[in-house]
């Protein structure tokens, strides 16, 4: 096989793997394409695609400015990809201070947390809350895991949708759930007799 032909295989490639996942970094990129690291940086600049860490600035300034049903620093994890009502994509690199005590397994309410919160900033809505949530943990999960969540929003009935999200650890599926929530209209986010 000539080796511009090669190449423009290689380059395809790349281009598919980044679009499944765009936090890929070059050397898992190096690893799924038999190339080295050094080929897999020219790649990326012949092709124009930044590095890991601009690709994530990119992609966390778009979605931040899609966020309507929470504030930024309200979302559990780093918020990379949203698109409202549809699906959105989270990642949140764990440590020690999230581990049961004297473990190294991640304490499982920062995995619902974050999905949870990735579930209501999944909904365009400016008020939502979970309404109930099933969910299953598929396997332990264990500090300096970097978790990936992926949201998709199902079907809506009224002010109620379902999102599912699944937490993956590399190729791994660590933690499913399916969460019914609820978008609250402005008229019920104040208590009786409150005044704003």
């Amino acid at each position: 096989m000539a080796r511009s032909v090669y190449r423009k295989l290689r380059h395809q490639k790349l281009l598919s793997l980044l679009d499944s996942d765009p936090l890929r970094t070059d050397e898992e990129l190096a690893g799924l394409l038999r190339a080295s690291v050094s080929t897999i940086r020219l790649d990326r600049a012949l092709l124009g695609i930044p590095e890991l860490r601009e690709r994530t600035r990119l992609m966390a300034e778009k979605a931040t400015s899609r966020l309507r049903s929470l504030r930024y620093d309200e979302v559990v994890g780093e918020l990379v990809d949203l698109e409202p009502n549809v699906w959105g994509l989270s990642i949140l690199q764990t440590d020690g201070s999230m581990a049961f005590r004297h473990t190294s397994l991640l304490s499982d309410h920062h995995i619902y947390a974050m999905a949870s919160s990735l579930a209501i900033a999944v909904i365009g809505a400016d008020m939502v809350i979970t309404g109930s949530a099933r969910v299953r943990y598929r396997a332990p999960v264990y500090v300096g895991d970097k978790l990936v969540a992926r949201a998709k929003v199902g079907t809506s009935k009224g002010n109620k949708f379902v999102v599912s999200v699944r937490i993956r650890v590399d190729e791994v599926e660590k933690f499913l759930g399916r969460f019914i929530v609820v978008v609250v209209p402005e008229a019920e986010t104040t208590k009786p007799g409150d005044s704003l």
